[in-house]
């Protein structure tokens, strides 16, 4: 870039962001970002959302950092497209995760039952509901460009719960740290409301009975929670030598969408547990997902299960983008939401989920 371009660029980049910050210096770096340092003329928070709409109409990203006792304005070459929504995709998506969980929750030793299927589908359906709603709920109030929910059905035999989960798409970097903490832990904590009623309405309507005198059979972990709702409905004696829980499927579908919440609450990467950390922690959240790597390595010891999940966040989890304003700093209600989250983790996770 010519020295007339960079000068030529500065002209039309500094007129968009001076209205919410005096620049006193300026750099064009060799690909084509410009930094623009100086004192915003307003808080953080209203200042990048003064500047943006600015910036972008020049073809730029702003991404407002403090620095000391000034601030950087990082612009980017480049707008993040506006994307329409397709919601007969997520429709169809969800009418399909809809019939693969109940089929999949109604096939017993003895056949087809559509009663289990249903309340089954219900509970777990449900939980996942509520759980995404919440992430878009938090999202549209805090004017992010999130997507409607993503189902993904996954019938038997591939997968005894009918499902992957679902998935609500950000269209772009989340504005700041608040919007990242509200949004990512809505979820978790909305899933996890609605799951502990079901969890002890489907642990009331669940029978203790022997277990099978040979042949091999699958057992559900327990988690905290788990183990003191199972406590309180059974007695000190569950699981007595022989027995175990055989839960009704209201329960089943609690169980799982508590372990889910449990999974989406890890600390590490895109997961909503990464959303937190990296609200609370910044770039230095990277290393909590280092450890949650060897965390889930060590885990693997009793559960392959987590043998997949430490390949997964090696490869996809070490890294979490960051807000487009990192000048904005959390409050003291989100501290609270953090503990909540830690809470909720606490209770739900399961070391050992299947065996």
């Amino acid at each position: 870039m010519s020295t007339l371009d960079r000068l030529e660029l500065i002209a039309r980049l500094r007129p968009a962001v001076e209205e919410a910050m005096s620049v006193e210096a300026y750099t064009v770096q060799p690909d084509g970002r410009v930094s623009l340092r100086g004192r915003l003329r307003l808080p953080p928070e209203e200042a990048y959302r003064r500047l943006r709409p600015r910036v972008e109409a020049v073809g730029y990203t702003p991404y407002l950092r403090a620095d000391g006792e000034r601030y950087e304005v990082l612009a980017v070459p480049g707008v993040v497209p506006r994307f329409q929504p397709n919601p007969t995709l997520n429709l169809a998506l969800f009418v399909a995760t809809v019939a693969s969980v109940i089929f999949t929750g109604g096939l017993t030793a003895n056949g087809y039952d559509l009663a289990n299927g249903l309340m089954f589908g219900a509970s777990l359906l449900g939980i996942l509901g509520v759980h995404e709603a919440g992430h878009y709920v938090v999202g549209r109030l805090r004017g992010a460009r999130v997507s409607l929910p993503y189902f993904i059905p996954l019938p038997a035999p591939l997968s005894f719960i009918g499902t992957l989960g679902a998935v609500i798409v950000q269209r772009e970097p989340f504005e700041n740290r608040r919007t990242l903490l509200e949004i990512a832990i809505a979820g978790p904590l909305a899933g996890f409301i609605l799951a502990v009623p079901l969890l002890v309405l489907g642990l009331w309507l669940s029978e203790v009975q022997p277990l099978p005198p040979a042949g091999e059979y699958l057992t559900l972990g327990d988690s905290l929670l788990t183990r003191l709702v199972g406590v309180a409905r059974f007695g000190r004696a569950y699981p007595a030598d022989g027995y175990d829980i055989m839960l009704h499927p209201i329960g089943l579908g609690a169980w799982i969408g508590l372990l889910i919440t449990a999974i989406n609450l890890i600390p590490a990467g895109q997961l909503d547990g990464g959303h937190i950390a990296y609200a609370l922690l910044g770039p230095r959240a990277r290393y909590l997902s280092y450890a949650m790597v060897v965390v889930m390595l060590g885990l693997s010891l009793i559960a392959t299960t987590w043998l997949l999940w430490a390949v997964l966040l090696f490869f996809f989890g070490r890294h979490h983008p960051p807000p487009l304003n990192e000048a904005v700093r959390l409050q003291p209600r989100h501290y609270a939401l953090i503990l909540a989250a830690v809470l909720v983790f606490v209770l739900t996770f399961v070391p050992r989920p299947i065996y």
